[in-house]
């Protein structure tokens, strides 16, 4: 049996993130395994890529400030990160919250009229208008160059990162997580394992008798046609609630819907697509008509309180959580995936406490 410090379980951002910060500090016996052939080929490979700073509640704020300061500790940080800003758009009670946390926490957020929102995204006017909310630091993130400089940063560190390959079961002796039973039979032993799976944590860890209430909800985006192709920001409508921005041949828009789902990849819906012509068709009615050139639809997991989780699990020793990120994963990845690292090596860490596992226990 093939023996290492810690495995970390999902090659999505966030397990390529703590992989990488427990080999960057020390810890280089540490491998990484995907069930996938590509990395980040689930949640973090079909959502938006929108790295967004005022997002959720404090916590979340705070983590993706931390994400990105560690992209900048990453020598192709600035090319993995393109600030096209964010505009918000709404009524100013709902605009409010957003510019209180970047009051709070120094983030350069500017207040706009509704003649600026319409100069700086055409595509609303003749929508409810309204005062926006300019984010300048907000964009959008190369999600495989990411991926990319991730794992390649962990192998120089000594990490080991296994791809296709399945994790069936947690194995466990005592109170502590022993390793794991691969699908195929064969068994990896390690006395620490990060579970970062996603839509599939919950079930994982049920395996050894610790199971997590982590929640997957189905979440659409579709890609648009569109004459114009001049650079904008990304474009959110809170009221309709529908987001969209420029992509490489056309502009990417999901409806913000979100239902249900079991941890699998799901198949899009005729339903919702109709759903997004309609909030379009309130919030940029110049796009209601836009010819959807493709849609699929991507699951975002869910702590049952809503806030990401990330830290050693009080049931079963040497078991490490990183889950539901709930579409945050761009913006908060890298933080989380070192708050989890802190917990596997013993160490504290200054957003720990707002993501114990315990609270959910």
């Amino acid at each position: 049996m093939q023996s290492f410090d810690v495995l970390v379980v999902g090659g999505g951002i966030a397990g390529l993130a703590t992989a990488w910060h427990l080999t960057r500090s020390g810890t280089s016996n540490v491998c990484l395994i995907e069930r996938e052939k590509i990395l980040a080929s689930h949640a973090s490979g079909r959502n938006a890529a929108i790295f967004r700073q005022l997002d959720g509640g404090v916590g979340s704020v705070q983590l993706a400030l931390r994400t990105r300061e560690l992209l900048g500790e990453l020598d192709d940080g600035d090319r993995l990160l393109r600030p096209t800003g964010a505009l918000f758009v709404g009524g100013r009670e709902m605009l409010e919250p957003l510019l209180n946390l970047a009051r709070r926490f120094g983030v350069s957020g500017e207040p706009v009229d509704s003649r600026a929102v319409r100069s700086l995204v055409p595509a609303l006017a003749g929508g409810p208008g309204g005062a926006g909310l300019f984010v300048p630091g907000d964009g959008v993130l190369d999600v495989h160059g990411l991926a990319m400089s991730l794992a390649r940063r962990t192998r120089e560190a000594g990490g080991t990162i296994l791809t296709g390959t399945a994790v069936g079961r947690l194995l466990q002796g005592g109170d502590r997580v022993q390793g794991v039973r691969l699908d195929d039979g064969a068994e990896l032993a390690a006395p620490g394992v990060v579970l970062a799976v996603g839509a599939w944590a919950g079930d994982l860890g049920a395996t050894c008798g610790a199971p997590l209430p982590i929640e997957p909800y189905r979440r659409h985006l579709a890609l648009l046609s569109r004459s114009e192709q001049a650079p904008a920001p990304v474009a959110w409508s809170l009221d309709p609630e529908v987001y969209f921005r420029p992509e490489a041949g056309g502009l990417l828009a999901s409806p913000c819907d979100e239902d249900r789902w079991p941890p699998e990849d799901p198949p899009t819906s005729p339903d919702v697509l109709a759903r997004l012509a309609e909030r379009l068709s309130r919030a940029a009615p110049a796009l209601a008509t836009a010819r959807v050139l493709r849609a699929w639809a991507c699951v975002r997991s869910f702590a049952s309180d809503r806030t990401c989780v990330a830290g050693p699990d009080p049931r079963v020793r040497g078991l490490t959580w990183i889950a539901g990120l709930g579409g945050r994963g761009m913006s908060c990845g890298l933080a989380l995936g070192e708050v989890a690292a802190a917990a596997v090596q013993g160490l504290g860490h200054p957003l720990a406490e707002a993501l114990r596992t315990s609270r959910l226990i």
